[in-house]
């Protein structure tokens, strides 16, 4: 955080965080290990590292090395270690780039010898050069306080910006265009009803820095118009929160959507179990102590209670099979588990005696279910069947649905 204040405005009273964005700004000296001992084909062996903490909108990690060749590297957004054997040179030199929202953000630069044999690690310290502005706002499914559409302005002494709603399944998003660092912003988001009516406002500033080259904006809640403001310390790097009380309450039909199932992992894939994905689409943390899960393969049902007591707002929960070493602590969320079937099968989600959601999928339909969510035939495996997010309200037509490779905890739109 640089010197200048910041200063945040909040609404409302759920916990539900809207936009955590901060960039990141590394910093690590560059070390070179000599030690290890020659390898037969004379190259050095060098572990490049991009330490960075994960953006809004983050797109890839690119790396190109100058020496005596030249590489081209691109790596995914969840892996920042580049390992290379590399030829010696006198001067091998190593170009960082940080793509998110479709553009180049950050850039770092490192030069150093290779000696034949060696053993290099080393880290590139990156350094913004444009930010933007993400704002995330939940709505819920049900869309309960009628956003149809909305505003956000930013002004500069020399720019101004006017960005609409976009609006998700369950979300509205504001993202701006690429901002210059050093520059002082007003920012104003409004929202509207059907009628074009104003429902909320929320106003804010704050400086666009290298050390903050996404401003961190939180609109908390959309159920009232009690205003917070906090004003940080003048450090940098600070991130402060506001506990506020959140809606806390027993779910409501439509509100936890099942959006995943796995039930043909690979048995090969150590990495593989079979889960069922929930998705809370409410506003409010769903208290779960009377939910459980109906799971029928084949003429067998069987049903298991819940063990996780909560879920947060917008929020994933990932059922995974307790018959299964595979399946990761964190996602034992169930009193134990029937086996899937395969290429057949049914899940129903209940909370006491109300249905939240069920599903029947199949590899192909039959007589009795002329539109099944897609399974994979019995003699292949891998895929899960995954909803389109998007078209949630359409989820009992097949069409919402399709099969990919699975993502426990992470909403999909089957793109």
């Amino acid at each position: 955080m640089s010197p200048t204040y910041r200063h945040r405005s909040l609404l409302g009273t759920a916990a539900t965080l809207l936009c955590a964005a901060a960039l990141w700004n590394c910093s690590s000296e560059t070390s070179h290990d000599n030690a290890s001992a020659p390898m037969n084909n004379g190259a050095s062996s060098v572990a490049l590292k991009l330490q960075y903490q994960a953006p809004p909108l983050l797109d890839s990690l690119v790396l190109d090395c100058y020496g005596s060749d030249t590489l081209h590297l691109v790596h995914s957004v969840n892996d920042g270690n580049f390992n290379m054997d590399l030829f010696p040179h006198d001067n091998w030199i190593f170009k960082a780039k940080v793509y998110a929202n479709g553009n180049l953000m950050q850039v770092g630069e490192l030069e150093t010898k290779l000696e034949a044999g060696s053993t290099a690690n080393l880290n590139i310290k990156m350094h913004p050069i444009v930010g933007f502005v993400y704002v995330e706002i939940p709505l819920g499914l049900s869309n309960a306080a009628g956003v149809t559409s909305g505003k956000m302005t930013l002004d500069s002494d020399k720019d101004h910006y006017e960005i609409p709603l976009t609006k998700t399944a369950s979300s509205g998003i504001f993202k701006s265009d690429m901002l210059n660092l050093g520059a002082n912003y007003d920012v104003a988001i409004t929202l509207f009803d059907e009628a074009g009516n104003e429902i909320y406002k929320l106003t804010d500033k704050f400086l666009l820095t290298e050390d903050s080259p996404v401003p961190e904006l939180s609109l908390q809640s959309l159920r009232s118009q009690v205003s917070l403001a906090i004003q940080a310390a003048a450090e940098k790097n600070v991130n402060l929160t506001l506990p506020l009380p959140a809606g806390y309450r027993l779910p409501r039909a439509e509100e936890l959507l099942i959006t995943e199932y796995f039930s043909a992992p690979d048995t090969k894939d150590t990495n593989q179990y079979e889960f069922v994905e929930i998705f809370n689409g409410s506003l409010d943390t769903l208290i779960l102590d009377d939910c459980f899960l109906n799971i029928t393969n084949g003429t067998t049902t069987k049903s298991f209670m819940l063990s996780a007591s909560e879920i947060a707002p917008a929020q994933v929960m990932v059922l995974g099979s307790t018959n299964s070493n595979n399946t990761p602590a964190e996602n034992l969320n169930t009193e134990g588990w029937l086996d899937l079937g395969n290429s057949k099968g049914a899940v129903a989600l209940m909370c006491g005696d109300m249905l939240m959601d069920e599903i029947y999928y199949a590899s192909e339909p039959d007589s009795i279910h002329t539109n099944v969510v897609p399974a994979l035939s019995s003699s292949k495996n891998g895929s899960s069947g995954q909803l389109n997010i998007s078209q949630w309200e359409n989820r009992k037509d097949s069409t919402a649905w399709c099969l990919a490779s699975p993502t426990p905890g992470k909403l999909n739109s089957c793109n």
